[in-house]
């Protein structure tokens, strides 16, 4: 794992997990997300999404274990971007945890090029979706 943060959120992983797979909700939350399509949230879905910086990029979900966590991939010149989801329980809350890793040849310039703007956006993206989750706003 490259990057990565984490967040305490005080809602259960099934209510977290469920705002996950309710993909068309993700830039209501994720502020670095303009727009996203993924036809089902299912292990070898793919799709699109538009991140406010940066071209569209085709996506695909390489894991998901229920309430537990989800990957996503996409693939760059001769480099594989992961992005992880982690879902735990602690101390009556849940900790979240996004991450980023890269693989292949081109990693390394890639870790530089988009890295640091994945390490920035982190804590505002988790931050959002703690929001989105106390609040108890419905899914979109």
């Amino acid at each position: 794992m490259d990057i990565s943060h984490s967040i305490r959120i005080a809602a259960p992983r099934n209510q977290i997990f469920a705002r996950y797979a309710d993909v068309v909700s993700w830039p209501t939350w994720d502020s670095e997300l303009i727009d996203v399509h993924l036809p089902a949230f299912a292990q070898g879905a793919s799709g699109w999404l538009k991140p406010r910086q940066g071209p569209k990029s085709k996506i695909k979900l390489i894991e998901i274990k229920q309430d537990r966590c989800f990957t996503v991939e996409s693939a760059l010149p001769l480099c594989r971007m992961q992005f992880g989801h982690d879902l735990a329980d602690e101390d009556g809350q849940t900790r979240v945890t996004h991450w980023v890793c890269f693989t292949g040849a081109l990693a390394p310039l890639f870790r530089r090029l988009i890295g640091k703007g994945v390490a920035r956006s982190l804590p505002d993206t988790l931050a959002g979706l703690k929001l989105a989750c106390e609040a108890g706003t419905p899914n979109a």
